[in-house]
This record gives C-alpha cells, sequence and structure tokens, in this order.
C-alpha cells in the first residue's frame, strides 16, 4: 500500500508539473500577443510555412487588421510621422527612397516606378529579394525602371532588441547619405548568411553588427558609424505605426483582403496582387514582375529597352496566369492552409 500511495503521488505530482508548465507557456503566448499588438498596433503577426517540391522554406508575414474609422486614423499617425524631429533629409512624404539611373529622388519619366514595403527580418521579404534583387538593380542600372525602398519595422516584436526598428532605421540613413550603396545594403541584409530568424530563432544581430555588414558592401566608415547611431529610429517607427492604415497597401484579394502584409509591392501607385497570380508562375516572382511591366527576361538591363506599361497601370495577367496553370499548387493556396497567428 505505501508503495502504492507513493505512485498516486509521484503522478499527482507530474500532473501537477505538466499543469503548471501549460500554464506557463500559455501565459508567455498571451505576453507575446500582447506585446505584438503594443509595437505594431492592432496586430497578428503571421508566419507561413511554403513547401515546394522537396524544398521546405519558411515565409514570414506579418498581417495588420483594423476595427477603427481608417481615415481619422491614417491622418492622426501622419501628423505624428511631421512630428518627428530627425527625418531622413531626402525621404519621401511615404516614407521611400526613389532610386534610379539618375540618382537618388530623380524620377526617370515614361518608365515603372516599384514601391517596395520592407522589414528586415520578415522572411517573405527575404525570399522575395533574394529572388528579385539582381533583376531589379539591373533594371535601375539601365533606366528601365525607378525603384522606391520604403524600409519599415512592423515585427519588433519577432526579436529582444528592435531588430526591425534597428535595421530599418540604419537603411534609412545609408539611403539618405550613400544612396548607391543602398540596394547592395538592403540585398546584403537579406542574404541568407545575414538575415536573422524570427522568434525563439532569433540571434541577436548588434549595431556593430550592422556596420561590419554595411562596411562589406562599400559603405564608408563614417556613414556606417553615424547610421548606428540610431538618428531615425522614431521616424521609422511612426512611419510604421502610419503605413498599415493606408488603404492603398492593403492586399485587394484572398484572405487578406484589407490587411497590410509585407512585403508590399506597388507599381506605378498599383497594389501589385503577386500571390493571386502565383499559379501560373509558381514562385518565379522575377517572370511574374517582367510580365506585370512588360518586358521580357532578354531585354532586361538593355537601356534601349522600356517596359510596355511606361508609368502607367501593370498588366493584368491574371486570366493568363489561370488558364496557363500546370496545376501545381500556387503559394497563395497554400498560406490559407498553413497560417497561424502568434
Amino acid at each position: 500500500m505505501a508503495k502504492n500511495s507513493e505512485k498516486r503521488a509521484q503522478s499527482r505530482k507530474e500532473r501537477l508539473a505538466a499543469r503548471a508548465e501549460a500554464e506557463r507557456i500559455a501565459a508567455e503566448q498571451a505576453k507575446r500577443e500582447r506585446t505584438i499588438q503594443t509595437a505594431i498596433g492592432v496586430a497578428v503577426v503571421v508566419v507561413l510555412v511554403a513547401v515546394i517540391g522537396t524544398v521546405g522554406y519558411f515565409v514570414g508575414r506579418n498581417m495588420w487588421e483594423s476595427s477603427v474609422p481608417t481615415s481619422q486614423r491614417a491622418d492622426s499617425l501622419y501628423s505624428k510621422v511631421e512630428a518627428v524631429k530627425n527625418k531622413p533629409k531626402n525621404a519621401t512624404k511615404d516614407g521611400g527612397f526613389l532610386l534610379s539611373a539618375k540618382g537618388l529622388n530623380k524620377q526617370i519619366s515614361n518608365v515603372p516606378t516599384i514601391d517596395e514595403y520592407m522589414d528586415f527580418i520578415c522572411p517573405a521579404c527575404g525570399t522575395m529579394n533574394r529572388t528579385t534583387h539582381a533583376t531589379i538593380e539591373s533594371m535601375v542600372s539601365a533606366g528601365q525602371i525607378n525603384f522606391v525602398a520604403h524600409p519599415a519595422a512592423f515585427l519588433n516584436a519577432s526579436s529582444t532588441d528592435r531588430y526591425s526598428t534597428r535595421s530599418a532605421a540604419f537603411v534609412a540613413y545609408v539611403l539618405d547619405n550613400e544612396p548607391d550603396k543602398g540596394m547592395a545594403l538592403i540585398a546584403k541584409l537579406f542574404s541568407t548568411d545575414t538575415q536573422p530568424g524570427e522568434a525563439s530563432a532569433y540571434k541577436s544581430v548588434s549595431n556593430a553588427d550592422l556596420i561590419k555588414i554595411a562596411q562589406s558592401v562599400g559603405v564608408s566608415d563614417k556613414v556606417a558609424q553615424a547610421a548606428a547611431q540610431g538618428k531615425y529610429e522614431k521616424w521609422i517607427d511612426a512611419i510604421s505605426a502610419w503605413d498599415p492604415y493606408r488603404e492603398e497597401l492593403w492586399n485587394v484579394t484572398g484572405s487578406y483582403k484589407g490587411t497590410m502584409t509585407t512585403p508590399t509591392i506597388l507599381i506605378n501607385k498599383n497594389y501589385w496582387d503577386y500571390n493571386t497570380l502565383t499559379a501560373k508562375y509558381n514562385t518565379d516572382y522575377v517572370s511574374l514582375l517582367l510580365e506585370s511591366i512588360g518586358l521580357t527576361k532578354a531585354d532586361v538591363g538593355n537601356s534601349s529597352a522600356k517596359p510596355s506599361i511606361g508609368s502607367g497601370t501593370p498588366r493584368d495577367i491574371s486570366n493568363d496566369a489561370t488558364s496557363k496553370s500546370s496545376g501545381s499548387k500556387s503559394e497563395s493556396d497554400s498560406e490559407d492552409a498553413t497560417t497561424s497567428s502568434r
């Protein structure tokens, strides 16, 4: 009987320990969710798992949802952007830095302008950049497009040291002072050997690390050191609080309709709904982008060839993408099956 009593006591002790652990995990999760809402506004951070063939990779997205009047809230938040003392002198009113073959904020006429909103810890932003960077850089150099980089911070809760804000402010400073190094720095921060993981997978990237990364792509020591001082962090936070309330940045179709996700891409200020067009192109975002602006792969980097849409509306290739689908499951299809909020 003594042994049975001991077993029952041990079993009860184990159940209590298991319950306590479950409660601890639940409390941490609740705390994390509150932290995310504080950092982003009314937000949900979403991690998507996409598997293509035998290669699996994680696609992280940041989704924002609102139940308040957006126009009123947007105006209020933009007033806070304007109130920030230290703002980049060369940033556009919507927080971007326009890069063209002519230089910073020297827009080339009659060619597409592509805006990209990016968070440097966002896995999906990394995937998009690694896929399209070389093509976009070639088109910019050839005067075939204007590219507007929007460094932003939506995922501070996914790091322990506000990496989203620090890295975005760092990039903003470099774009403002040495814009010719901006695209190379962005690509380096999104490279697989540099971009950190999210949440429990995050390993701190210090300001000293950011300096070394910048120097590795040719940013001068003076600018790299100054960029690490965080001069534009408050501006980045203000811009990033405002962005999700801008209706032009919201998804226009699918389960994310009416919300902002990252990366967000505009072509001539038109929302580029790339996730609904992957039936034909799967994850070949380069082909998808080129089809949307009307340029062949063979003409990328050819300064004599210009995208057919010019500064107009992107080509509607949705019917073409659907009718010519190979039948493979698209990334946008897999999102609905694998999305989970944190």
